[in-house]
């Protein structure tokens, strides 16, 4: 088996490369142009087919809130729960277009790790401790595993800060699709059937924002698959590790972990559709290769098909780090996302330092960079998907911290 060493590239050269690639026809995945397509790819995750949690009333009329939070996902929600424990009785509202977990949040691993996709910057060096900390202050049943690998059901830990939130005082509004983000002061959050004004908004959208106006240059959706197998036994299931981090040359980069029911979960991929779609058609050669690439890495899971597919949205940046950002001429609009990932302990922490700019404590610096902007289309498409692919196959990455 041939081997390929992977390209650093500095972020300068991202776009660059990026163009050269793209018009050269270097291409590989299949990246399809899904134009004027809006629809969600609906959450069909293991973890939501286990059990879906009623949802909370949306939210109908005119409101006024001290803090307004755009997001039912990890991040939204630590953010809502971390602001209350620092000032209770402060009027939070949270607001999700479908339902607390349905994003990314609900559509991860599960696992927990410190750091971010490209290493350990500071402040994120206790993103673990600090997760397991608030599920254990909030009491949130949510299947953790502390050992060997910290990993939990996400969908369960969503809803789970959605129960600690409203305890608190939250208001949380499901099935409320924020439509246009006005930038006034207050800010104005406003619906088909609400309108909803807060001197500080945070959009915590992550994958969803672009479509909202917000950080369009900075962020992008990605869209990754996941499966989980049917029951394994024991003795097959002894052999395969806790936590799964396989590439193999020409093949895909593949992750994944042992899942609840003697189940193994593994996922792989990225894509971008065209201007920041949301919604993948599904494509069973992409199941078929990842099965492929599991029975590959672990001979003796070849038998055992799946039994539940997903994919949806991710959000990334162009350095693959998360970023904390204000927009707004007032800058009372704050949003954050990129996690590339990695979003349910960073997802955490960041609703800590989210937290904090509400009294004027600002995040780590890193956060706050200024990031390459990404272009608008047609390039945009061309160039997040070369360099997607590439990333795919071990070829290109981006330099990591110390």
């Amino acid at each position: 088996m041939d081997s390929a060493r992977p390209i650093s590239i500095s972020r300068r050269g991202f776009l660059r490369s990026a163009a050269v690639i793209g018009a050269g026809g270097v291409y590989f995945g299949g990246a399809r142009l899904y134009l004027k397509d809006d629809r969600w790819t609906p959450n069909n995750s293991f973890w939501v087919s286990r059990g879906r949690e009623p949802t909370s009333a949306p939210l109908v009329g005119e409101h006024e809130a001290d803090v307004a939070i755009i997001g039912g996902g990890v991040t939204g929600l630590s953010t809502a729960v971390h602001a209350l424990l620092r000032s209770p009785g402060a009027r939070v509202v949270v607001l999700d277009a479908r339902y607390a977990g349905f994003g990314a949040t609900g559509r991860s691993g599960g696992v927990l790790g410190n750091g971010t996709e490209m290493g350990t910057p500071p402040g994120t060096e206790d993103n673990v401790a600090h997760t397991i900390a608030l599920i254990d202050r909030l009491q949130i049943g949510c299947d953790l595993e502390r050992a060997p690998v910290t990993q939990l059901d996400p969908y369960r830990y969503a809803i789970g800060l959605k129960r600690a939130a409203q305890s608190l005082g939250a208001a949380v509004h499901e099935g409320s699709s924020v439509k246009t983000i006005e930038d006034a002061s207050p800010a104005v959050a406003r619906g088909e059937r609400f309108v909803l004004r807060a001197p500080r908004l945070i959009v915590a959208t992550n994958g969803y924002t672009p479509k909202l106006g917000i950080a369009a240059s900075r962020l992008f959706p990605a869209h990754t698959a996941a499966a989980v197998t049917g029951p394994v036994p024991p003795e097959v299931l002894k052999d395969v590790p806790d936590s799964i981090l396989v590439m193999t040359s020409r093949e895909m980069y593949m992750w994944g972990r042992k899942a609840p029911g003697r189940r193994v979960l593994v996922g792989a991929g990225a894509e971008y559709f065209y201007d920041n779609g949301l919604f993948h058609r599904g494509d069973p050669f992409l199941f078929r290769a990842l099965h492929r690439c599991m029975s590959k890495s672990f001979p003796a899971l070849a038998s055992y098909p799946f039994q539940h597919t997903w994919t949806g949205p991710m959000g990334c940046t162009a350095d693959q780090e998360p970023i904390i950002g204000t927009a707004g001429t007032s800058g009372n609009i704050i949003y954050c996302g990129g996690y590339t990932g990695h979003g349910i302990a960073m997802g955490t922490k960041a609703g800590s330092f989210l937290a904090g700019m509400l009294h004027g404590e600002p995040p780590p610096a890193w956060m706050l960079r200024r990031t390459l902007e990404i272009p608008g289309e047609p390039l945009r498409y061309i160039a997040v998907n070369s360099v997607i692919n590439l990333m795919n196959l071990g070829l290109f990455s981006m330099p990591k911290h110390d």
